[in-house]
């Protein structure tokens, strides 16, 4: 059995993240992930300013397309101001097949591709399918952690878990514009339509699973009544449209209840279930998390839940997004 100080399951942006910070501090770190990187991961791809500092790089220092966001913002159809930013700004789109990669192989961090199935607590360490023993364990495997699964109860409230279908395709056609739809059609959610650079785009949709249950609305309508939307106001083309299978998944937005952290195992990004309240954003509060659990190994700081970012939006338009998703959920 081998032996490391720190193991982290899954090396996306919160174990990717969490194992730089560790290694740049020459500790010993093991990440293993299911997938060989890079791996296709559906996402909008919206990196934050607050992103770019926490990961202490810049646009220029990225080595793949990275693509400034023009954002359009829609409440209930309507256009806010042109060139309106809805965070502080400035974001960019990345794909996350590139991002992913990189991060991953910027941590310096040993990664195995290896698919983790059991994980025990004995003693002073944790076990990993008997093949694998840590001090400090990392769960970062996104919602359905193997980390999580063996070691906590599941305390995300299910009221804050949000289903999305989504799909990202190439289509030169597309205007490097970003638009973001808030409670399109009755939708307790958003969709956007997200450009990316060497001409893709990400087209998406979400809301709470609540919402969708409550209410009887399949999110399947939903999408295909957005991609209508795009083909009528030209942003898409009918038969790519017509085309276009898209893939669903679950996560959880920021809530109170729940563990993230028990003696010297710690839960990041999606896996403790910390996407912002407001625009679901995972990457932000994934790196986050991951810095915060690296910090508190080191004995330079201490992970709490309270601390870590809950919001992505302004003021006034979380403001104006509680409103209205009470509204809508009432009315569901």
């Amino acid at each position: 059995m081998r032996y490391v100080e720190t193991i982290i399951v899954g090396g996306g942006p919160a174990g990717s993240t969490c194992a730089r910070h560790l290694v740049a501090h020459g500790r010993d770190v093991l990440v293993l992930d299911k997938a060989r990187f890079p791996r296709l991961k559906l996402c909008a791809g919206w990196i934050t300013a607050k992103v770019m500092r926490d990961l202490e790089f810049a646009a220029a220092d990225y080595p793949h397309p990275i693509l400034l966001l023009d954002v359009r913002t829609h409440f209930f159809g309507l256009p806010l101001a042109l060139n309106w930013f809805p965070t502080p700004g400035p974001d960019y789109s990345i794909r996350r097949l590139e991002f992913d990669a990189w991060l991953l192989a910027r941590s310096g961090a040993e990664a195995i591709e290896h698919d983790v199935k059991t994980v025990r607590h004995d003693g002073e360490r944790y076990v990993v399918d008997e093949l694998y023993a840590c001090r400090y364990l990392i769960g970062a495997g996104g919602t359905m952690c193997p980390v999580r699964r063996a070691l906590f109860p599941d305390g995300r409230r299910k009221s804050r878990q949000i289903v999305t279908l989504e799909k990202e395709f190439a289509y030169a056609a597309r205007p490097d514009i970003c638009h973001l739809y808030f409670f399109r059609r009755g939708l307790a959610g958003y969709a956007w339509m997200v450009p990316k650079g060497d001409g893709y785009v990400n087209v998406g949709l979400g809301g709470k699973a609540k919402y969708f249950k409550s209410s009887g609305s399949k999110i399947q309508r939903h999408f295909r009544g957005f991609l209508d939307d795009l083909v009528r106001e030209k942003r898409l083309d009918a038969a790519t449209a017509a085309d276009i299978q898209e893939t669903g998944h679950p996560y959880y937005l920021f809530s109170h209840d729940g563990e993230i952290k028990r003696d010297n195992c710690f839960l990041t990004g999606d896996s403790a279930g910390l996407a912002s309240v407001d625009l679901g954003e995972g990457i932000g509060p994934a790196v986050e998390s991951g810095l915060m659990a690296a910090r508190e190994i080191l004995g330079t700081g201490a992970y709490r839940k309270e601390d870590i970012s809950v919001f992505s939006f302004t003021g006034i338009v979380r403001c104006l997004m509680r409103r209205a998703n009470r509204r809508h959920l009432a009315a569901a």
